[in-house]
């Protein structure tokens, strides 16, 4: 499976850098040139429960090619929190169902998040001159 690991585990992060393996990481235009038609950026769900607790966490966003591919990775997903997430009360058994429902059908579309973030970054930050005297 061809599969791409592209942000790291946290949404809320400050700075989204796509991780290519590589010290210095290839220009926007190039990481967005590299996205074949039908090519999308997804997340999937995960659940987590431990009686009166539970914990919703997203997965890395993934570079996907095809339907079939998002469709198995998900399938990963959904084992674990078949596994891990129906034991808390009351949300447990609904997160569940809802993390099997989201990963079974491709994944969380992030795509355009992905493409305006790494855009954004390439930017040129305008800095403020000091007036004179």
């Amino acid at each position: 499976m061809d599969t791409q690991q592209i942000i790291g585990q946290n949404r809320a992060s400050a700075a989204v850098r796509p991780d290519c393996g590589e010290r210095n990481p290839p220009a926007a235009e190039k990481l967005c040139s590299q996205r074949p038609p039908g090519a999308r950026y997804v997340r999937f769900e995960m659940w987590f429960s431990f009686v009166v607790v539970t914990i919703r966490r997203q997965s890395p966003v993934y570079l996907t090619h095809s339907w079939r591919q998002r469709f198995f990775l998900g399938c990963r997903y959904s084992v674990l929190s078949l596994l891990l997430g129906p034991w808390g009360v009351p949300w447990g058994l609904l997160g569940t169902i809802w993390a099997l429902w989201v990963n079974t059908t491709g994944g969380s579309d992030c795509t355009a998040e992905v493409v305006a973030s790494v855009e954004a970054s390439a930017r040129p930050t305008p800095t403020a001159e000091a007036p004179l005297g």
